[in-house]
């Protein structure tokens, strides 16, 4: 008779050399890491995976308290005295906070080692970071919030010069965090190397962003703010022929107005009502279709209403192409519609 016997083979972890505080510091040294060491007892209330978990959490922690009083230490970018208008000040304090903010998070590429002992039942932790790998991460993030901003700011000013100012404002106020981040990253670079460069720190090109985009957020706050209703008919169909170009057309007319989406935020309230009104075939192959509006436009705060009257249009073509000569008369209507509403907006 044959007796299988199994042995449990236990395979010894060996204990790591950066539980020794001197090789700890020789082989991370703090001109080059920012380090962090915890332990943490396993008593019978506190299991080895939570007591492991728990050291992990407070060896990153402690790492993470080094890079802050580091950088609370240096000159804070955000910390500058700004003197303007109420906006101006609202986004240079969102700044201040977010910096702040952006301090209290765990650091980036920041390592943890764990190791447990059965004969001392001890977990124990250590988290480290290159202070070069930190350096390198931060150049790269001011280069790409810097370049986010200007993608940003060319954008609004696309939606601006179409009249589309709401949305260029929120496309402004939507990158005010990435400044946070600029300034975060610009603090910490001058914390670990005190000799680094305006030019490494981009501070030229962040300073003047910043600027161009608080002028462009007040700007666009001290504007008049119109929400346009359109409808346009053809043969019983609706249609897109102005629509589209109406605030475009309103705004290079110098109304000084900015267009929302949102009703209840306007400061006037535009409708048009257009719509094709015959066509009708005339010698040599030509024909000419007209059209004709109703437009309103409301004052929300007096909450008067103007109906400009807007005369008819004509548009012709040959060929008796119905299509391009409606989209002619359109294009002429739309002429009238803005040269009648302009002046009651600047009024």
């Amino acid at each position: 008779m044959v007796f299988g016997i199994s042995m449990s083979v236990f395979a010894q972890v060996e204990e790591p050399s950066w539980l020794d505080a001197d090789i700890r510091n020789a082989y991370y040294p703090q001109d080059n890491y920012y380090t962090g060491f915890a332990e943490v007892a396993v008593t019978q209330s506190e299991t080895r995976e939570k007591a492991m978990n728990k050291a992990k959490q407070r060896a990153i922690a402690e790492l993470s308290d080094r890079v802050r009083v580091t950088v609370n230490t240096q000159k804070r970018s955000a910390d500058i005295s700004y003197m303007g208008t109420d906006v101006e000040e609202r986004i240079y304090s969102k700044f201040t906070s977010l910096v702040q903010t952006t301090s209290q998070t765990e650091v980036v590429g920041s390592k943890v080692d764990s190791y447990y002992s059965p004969q001392e039942a001890m977990a124990y932790a250590f988290a480290y970071v290159s202070k070069n790998e930190l350096k390198n991460y931060y150049q790269n993030q001011i280069s790409f919030y810097l370049n986010q901003v200007e993608s940003s700011l060319a954008t609004a000013a696309e939606l601006a010069d179409k009249g589309y100012k709401m949305k260029a404002r929120s496309e402004c106020m939507a990158v005010v965090d990435a400044f946070a981040a600029i300034a975060y990253a610009q603090d910490l670079l001058t914390a670990i190397d005190g000799s680094v460069t305006d030019a490494v720190l981009q501070q030229s090109r962040s300073g003047r962003l910043r600027n161009e985009l608080v002028q462009n957020i007040v700007d666009l706050e001290n504007s008049i703010y119109v929400f346009l209703e359109c409808s346009e008919m053809v043969n019983g169909q609706s249609v897109v022929h102005i629509a589209d170009r109406l605030p475009g057309m309103l705004t290079e007319q110098g109304c000084g107005c900015n267009f929302t989406d949102i009703k209840e935020e306007a400061d006037y309230v535009i409708k048009v009502n257009a719509r094709l009104s015959r066509c009708q075939d005339a010698p040599d192959n030509i024909v000419f279709c007209y059209a004709n509006a109703t437009v309103s436009v409301l004052n929300t705060s007096t909450q008067k209403t103007l109906m400009p009257k807007i005369s008819e249009t004509k548009g012709g073509w040959t060929q008796r192409n119905r299509a391009n000569a409606t989209e002619e008369a359109f294009n002429e209507l739309a002429e009238k519609i803005v040269e009648a509403v302009v002046p009651l907006i600047k009024n």
